[in-house]
Order: C-alpha cells, then sequence, then structure tokens
C-alpha cells in the first residue's frame, strides 16, 4: 500500500485538473498507429457510455435513492447485494481468462489519466488506454489519448495522458464517477481522522 505522501502527490500532481480520485487499477495501453477518425471515435465513445451509465448504476447505494421508499429501498439493497454476489463470482471467471495486466496506481481526473509507469511512452505521442476502474468489472474504459508527462511525472515514475475526442455525454459520466468517487474519499479521510 502506497504511503500517505506518495499519495498526497499524485492528488497534487492532477489538483490542477479538478477533482480526482486513486486508486489501484489495471492499466493497459498501446500507441495508436492509424489516424483517429469519427467512425474511431464514435465507436470508443458509445462504448464508454455504455460503461460509465453501468458502472453508475452499480454504484448508486441505497442512501442515494431518497428516505421516502422505505420498503422500496430495503428491497433494492438485498437484491443489488445479491446481483453484487452473482458479478463478482461471474468476473473472478472471466479474469481468470484475460490476459489483464497488474493493477498499479492510478489517477483519474476529468481531463487526464496518470498511472504509475517505468518506461513511459514520449510527450506527444497518441495512445490507445485501457483502465479497468470498476473493481469486478472485466470491461476497461477506454480512450484515446495524447501524453503529456511532464518532467516531474517521468521522474516520479508516472505518465500522464489527456483524453482525445471524448464526446461531452462521456466527459459529463465521467466527471459524475469521479465526484463519486471523490466524495467517497473524503468521507473515508474524515472517518479515518475522527477514529485517531
Amino acid at each position: 500500500m502506497p504511503d500517505s505522501r506518495s499519495q498526497d502527490s499524485e492528488r497534487e500532481a492532477v489538483s490542477a485538473s479538478g477533482l480526482s480520485f486513486s486508486d489501484n487499477c489495471s492499466i493497459e495501453w498501446r500507441p495508436v498507429e492509424h489516424s483517429l477518425d469519427d467512425d474511431h471515435l464514435s465507436m470508443v465513445n458509445q462504448s464508454n457510455e455504455f460503461f460509465l451509465r453501468a458502472v453508475a448504476a452499480l454504484g448508486t447505494v441505497s442512501g442515494e435513492l431518497g428516505e421516502e421508499e422505505g420498503v422500496i429501498s430495503a428491497e433494492i439493497e438485498r437484491l443489488d447485494r445479491k446481483i453484487n454476489l452473482v458479478l463478482d463470482l461471474v468476473s473472478q471467471l472471466v479474469y481468470k481468462q484475460l490476459d489483464i495486466p497488474d493493477k498499479c496506481r492510478v489517477t483519474i481526473s476529468a481531463t487526464d489519466l496518470v498511472w504509475q509507469e517505468s518506461n513511459p511512452p514520449g510527450a506527444g505521442e497518441l495512445l490507445f488506454v485501457q483502465a479497468y476502474i470498476q473493481h469486478g468489472t472485466p470491461k476497461p474504459l477506454c480512450f484515446y489519448g495524447e501524453v503529456t508527462t511532464t518532467e516531474a511525472d517521468r521522474e516520479g515514475g508516472r505518465c500522464r495522458v489527456r483524453y482525445v475526442g471524448l464526446s461531452p455525454s462521456v466527459a459529463s459520466w465521467l466527471e459524475k464517477l469521479i465526484f463519486r468517487h471523490h466524495r467517497r474519499e473524503v468521507a473515508f479521510r474524515r472517518l479515518q481522522a475522527g477514529e485517531d
């Protein structure tokens, strides 16, 4: 587990982009050797919007549904736990069949993604990145991105990639995901601070 100083430096490295969250995720990337056109971007955006909507649905907890649902909320929560168990079991089977890379520290913001990389590609390169940001789900967030790694990033063993061609809808869903994770990180830190 990374120490709090490295987590703080990761957050500072992304703070210029607005809200962000950090987690241990698997990342795959490859250089793009074709020109980006509307067809490529449209396919990626359509897949990402479906994925981010599903993640939002999975991430909704009963407290976010409202107090007035009462019995209905309790039933939804019970069904949610059952569905999550089935998803977890199926995901474990699928993960064994896939060649998903080891996890590393990843920081996600609305404008870019930063991850630990011992040999980052050069600044300005265009990449296709797959980020497995939803634990237990073997489907990644996929995007094209331009490497914007700074010297400080490189010295810290990080690669920074700015998203290229995200549709407004995908950007909005990504911002919602980041906000939800950020809010939970803040609540967790407050809870930890209260226990000390």
